[in-house]
């Protein structure tokens, strides 16, 4: 009896020259993976790391979602670090300096195993977002004992060329998986199947050395006897693959095709029976197709597989394709993630499950990234599935206006209105309903206390219970650290306006269950302060104070020391200062809202640019970057009062002069008062430094008069630096000589302090840097990594790490970009 001839059409194989290039991870911050689907960059990754000691991070991408890659890209670090994973899921995607800087000192404060290797698989599906940028960033910042290995089809040419030169990137490139005929005949060998030098030359020609092609036709071969002269790569994975099984594991494939990667609960859940993981080993048994991650516990269908299921699973008819669609729904809804939930009921046309989760969800997932698709949804729902779901359009509505979508904002009101309108809800409900959209309509009137009161009032009496819509959890200044800047809105009105806010903030702390407790004594404090009547500003922010942390409303409290910090300032005690700054930081962190880190920034940039300490000045708003999603606009003229002061320190009059008509129009929005009299401040300073005294006097002068109404004087006082002489002149021709007075007056203490911490804190005999401090940190910032500073210096790699972090402490900075920063001030 002839023995039966054994086929391992599962057994790996590896050339010499790819083992010699995988060997190269460990030695480099990044590696990139480079070639076509197919070409085995995923397996040859796994394989080479599992020969390794290296603790592995992975993450395969499924599709662009950037904030889908951040999800999983924060829990990697769970195991190691449960509260820095969950810290860094809250930040939410770091898309500009800012949030890059916090993410990398998130990271770096994980405790990482001595060899740690990140490897993001299909990265091409997000090279060209934000993601590339910070994939990046974490490059060349050498985060210590990490390495990323990015796995792609194709990623952009001039970021790699730059990598590859300053010694960050080792690339491998599609030549290195390609098999040559000789090494087919060991592939092919080692899965039991010999073959003649023509053979392989003839395999080699139809597939080009591609080994998905040259794996389907070994199938192919082992089932017909013969091989077939094919480059149809689905027609080989229908013939080898898929014709093979079962009509139920058929199925039971088209079940699942619809994810990216699924684990055993979800194949249960999706096919309905425990048997699910009988059938998942049969289909393993048969073929390298689907593969199982150890680490994540889920199974991933090969792209080559995925492709000609799911060609199949479009052909279905509608009911069987909504079946599934609708099950995978229930599936996301039940783990928590409702962004994936809404995406299944949509496809599934389920409108009332989709309404549902949005209503669970009061748009805590919605960002920039989702508007169109959120806007999709919407608009794509039938009215009948509204009418039963109003506090999913009020949900809605209120994204919308984050979205600054005002036609459709308008439109979903309208709807809502209908709603209340059309009879088909009783009393209880017709109020109930009224009230939340007396709510939403309020933010229509931003800024005017008063007209934002009355529709408070009205949805005071038509609610019962807190709004139902409102997520009430996050920043009640949208990013601001003042809230006089944010309500005064009339020259002459101050008071009045204070007076207004503590009527009006206790109906809105009704719907609201308190959330902004401590405005109303906020905005009273920082009047007194602006009036430089600093004692009773002291009283009114300790009361503040004492409310929000009772009301556990960390943004207020934040904008309490961030004034608390700018009586320190006064008093020239830069070490209350600094402790205020770091609790204004901790506010942030230990309440988790990643979406006022820039605040934290303004709050230290608006310090930094009193004490003329330029180069302190966090670079996006020196720079004036506002481009940032997480800078809420409300919050942008505020910024500006710090971009302008910076310009003035710079020197770049000319330039502060050619912007401040954009300086005024976006404070005219709402419209804001105080950046109106900073920027009036900052043109007469300007036009007095290029000698243009009647035009600066102008200015000034503009500036007095909109703020001597309300006894607005600190704007004048921490720019006395530049303005004092123009206040002289000013006052000598007998306009607002006793507002004059009284600044100048405050100036003089105030400009004792200011010395005072100039002289003790940032005196010319703070400590410098040696000169091997100084060449290490040039060539740092200079994009040079720490390998290659040591062989360029002669030293190792340790030793350039322990010379930079003394740099880091000595200039105070914290990153290679603020390095370079430091140096482009300096010259």
């Amino acid at each position: 009896m002839p023995k039966q001839k054994v086929y391992n059409t599962r057994a790996i194989y590896f050339t010499d020259k790819l083992k010699c290039q995988m060997a190269q991870i460990l030695n480099f911050p990044c590696t990139l993976v480079e070639a076509p689907m197919g070409y085995g960059k995923t397996t040859a990754v796994r394989e080479y790391l599992k020969s390794t000691d290296a603790h592995v991070l992975w993450h395969r991408v499924y599709d662009g979602s950037v904030s889908g890659f951040w999800i999983t890209f924060s829990r990697l670090f769970c195991e190691l670090d449960s509260n820095r994973s969950a810290d860094l899921e809250r930040l939410g995607f770091p898309s500009d300096s800012v949030s890059m800087q916090e993410a990398l000192k998130m990271i770096e404060e994980i405790e990482l195993p001595s060899e740690t290797v990140l490897v993001i698989d299909d990265y091409h599906l997000l090279s060209a977002t934000d993601v590339g940028s910070f994939i990046w960033f974490l490059v060349v910042n050498e985060v210590d004992h990490l390495h990323i290995v990015l796995t792609a089809r194709f990623v952009e040419r001039l970021r790699i060329d730059e990598l590859s030169l300053k010694g960050y990137l080792c690339h491998i490139e599609k030549e290195i998986f390609e098999l040559t005929p000789k090494e087919i005949m060991e592939y092919y060998k080692l899965c039991g199947i010999s073959l003649q030098a023509a053979e392989a030359d003839q395999l080699y020609a139809v597939t080009e050395g591609w080994i998905s092609a040259l794996y389907l036709l070994m199938l192919s071969a082992k089932e017909a006897g013969s091989f077939v002269d094919t480059n149809n790569i689905q027609r080989l994975v229908k013939d080898a693959i898929y014709d093979p099984f079962s009509e139920e594991i058929k199925d039971f494939l088209l079940c699942l095709c619809i994810f990216d990667s699924f684990t055993m609960r979800q194949a249960i859940h999706m096919w309905g029976d425990e048997s699910a993981d009988l059938l998942l080993e049969e289909v393993r048994g048969k073929n390298a197709f689907v593969n199982f991650d150890a680490d994540t516990k889920t199974y991933q269908i090969h792209n080559i597989f995925t492709s000609f299921l799911r060609g199949l699973f479009e052909k279905k008819d509608p009911e069987y394709k909504t079946k599934r669609y609708d099950k995978a729904g229930y599936w996301y809804l039940e783990t928590g993630d409702r962004l994936d939930a809404m995406q299944y009921f949509f496809a599934a046309g389920d409108f009332e499950n989709l309404l549902r989760t949005v209503e669970l969800d009061k748009a805590g997932s919605f960002g920039n990234e989702q508007k169109e698709l959120i806007i999709k949804y919407f608009e794509q729902c039938p009215q009948e599935y509204k009418r039963r779901h109003p506090i999913a359009l009020l949900v809605y509505a209120m994204s919308l206006m984050t979205f600054n979508e005002m036609g459709l904002f308008k439109k979903t009101c309208d709807e809502l209105a209908l709603l209340i309108r059309d009879g088909s809800m009783d009393a209880e409900s017709i109020n109930g309903l009224t009230g939340e959209l007396e709510l939403l309509l309020s933010f229509t009137r931003y800024n005017d206390i008063m007209g934002m009161s009355e529709h408070h009032k009205r949805a005071c009496a038509l609610l019962k219970k807190p709004s139902a819509f409102m997520d009430t959890t996050g920043s009640w200044t949208f990013g601001s650290p003042s809230v006089l800047y944010m309500f005064y809105r009339e020259s002459g009105k101050l008071e009045q306006e204070v007076r207004d806010m503590k009527e009006a903030m206790p109906f809105y702390y009704k719907l609201t269950g308190g959330h902004g407790t401590g405005a109303e004594q906020l905005m009273e404090a920082e009047r007194h302060f602006n009036k430089g009547d600093y004692e009773n500003a002291e009283i009114a922010v300790h009361q503040a104070l004492y409310l929000a942390e009772g009301a556990h409303q960390p943004n207020m409290i934040m904008c309490a020391l961030f004034l608390q910090s700018r009586m320190a300032l006064l008093q020239g005690d830069y070490a209350s200062v600094l402790d205020l700054s770091r609790k204004i930081h901790e506010a942030v962190e230990k309440n988790k809202l990643y979406t006022l880190i820039h605040t934290v920034d303004m709050c230290r940039g608006f310090i930094d640019a009193c004490l003329q300490q330029r180069s302190k000045i966090p670079v996006w708003l020196a720079e004036g970057d506002f481009s940032s999603s997480r800078l809420f606009f409300p919050a942008r003229a505020f910024s500006n009062i710090i971009y302008g002061r910076a310009l003035l320190l710079n020197g770049d009059y000319l330039k502060l002069l050619g912007i401040s008509g954009q300086f005024f129009g976006i404070a005219s929005v709402f419209p804001n008062v105080l950046p109106s009299i900073y920027t009036n401040i900052y043109v007469g300073a300007a036009n007095e430094r290029i000698y243009r005294r009647s035009e600066a006097l102008a200015a000034v002068r503009q500036a007095l008069e909109l703020a001597v109404p309300d006894k607005v004087h600190m704007p004048f006082v921490e720019n006395c630096d530049f303005i004092k002489p123009l206040l002289e002149a000013l006052y000598s021709e007998g306009a607002y000589r006793e507002d004059i007075a009284w600044i100048l007056e405050l100036y003089s203490p105030y400009l004792k302090a200011v010395d005072r911490i100039n002289r003790t804190y940032f005196a010319e005999d703070k400590p410098r840097l040696s000169e091997r401090e100084e060449e290490i940190a040039r060539l740092a910032s200079e994009g040079f990594s720490n390998k290659q500073i040591g062989e360029k210096l002669f030293i190792s790699e340790n030793t350039v790490k322990k010379h930079l972090k003394g740099v880091f402490e000595k200039l105070g900075v914290s990153s290679r970009s603020l390095l370079m920063h430091h140096f482009d001030s300096i010259g």
